[in-house]
């Protein structure tokens, strides 16, 4: 169930429409006060949108931690995606066994994911592009646990040995479980591959 706090498109659209008819109906019946009610409305509307900017949920700082680091991997920067994980963060073997992709990764990385080992891959792989899509992200308000599931549509090369890769059309499947490491900060505590619980 998603809240107005964690999208206001549907309400801000809403608004947005109510003032477009009592505009119309001012133009159609000249009656001023159908101008004071679209002002109304987008007085509320602005409101609405201040609120939003200003009111930040923790579903969405997770996500905020989500792009960050893909932004960071994207940029092959080890460094910058060190920033977004646990020192005890810990990659885990994928339970899909059939996806070849998840197999070579999970073959190669699993196991703990300390930022000297990170940055050391990273810095052999170049991305043309790195997507996040249908991200889903859900914080445990008192335990301070979270998790995000996603899937990620990505290609580029890998330098040494040189071969090119891509993501299948439907793209692949991940799952984050992060940790509240201070107020209002979370952290990625666990990467599994291959998990796409949600369509």
């Amino acid at each position: 169930m998603e809240y107005f706090t964690e999208d206001p498109t549907y309400l801000a659209t809403g608004l947005g429409i109510l003032a477009l008819v009592f505009l119309v109906m001012m133009k159609a019946t000249q009656q001023g006060r159908y101008l004071i009610y679209a002002g109304a409305a987008l007085g509320v509307l602005a409101l609405l949108l201040v609120v939003e900017r200003l009111y930040v949920t923790e579903n969405e700082r997770i996500e905020d931690v989500v792009y960050g680091l893909a932004k960071a991997v994207e940029a092959s920067d080890g460094d910058g995606a060190a920033e977004f994980l646990t020192p005890d963060c810990v990659l885990e073997r994928s339970a899909d066994q059939g996806n070849i992709p998840m197999r070579l990764v999970t073959s190669r990385f699993a196991g703990p994911l300390p930022p000297d080992k990170l940055k050391e891959e990273l810095e052999n792989y170049t991305f043309d592009y790195l997507k996040v899509t249908r991200l889903h992200a859900n914080a445990g308000k008192l335990s301070g646990m979270g998790t995000a599931e996603f899937a990620v549509h990505t290609m580029g090369q890998q330098r040494d040995p040189f071969h090119a890769f891509a993501t299948p059309p439907a793209g692949m499947g991940w799952s984050f479980g992060l940790r509240e490491v201070s107020p209002q900060v979370w952290k990625v505590a666990r990467i599994t591959p291959g998990r796409m619980d949600r369509n």
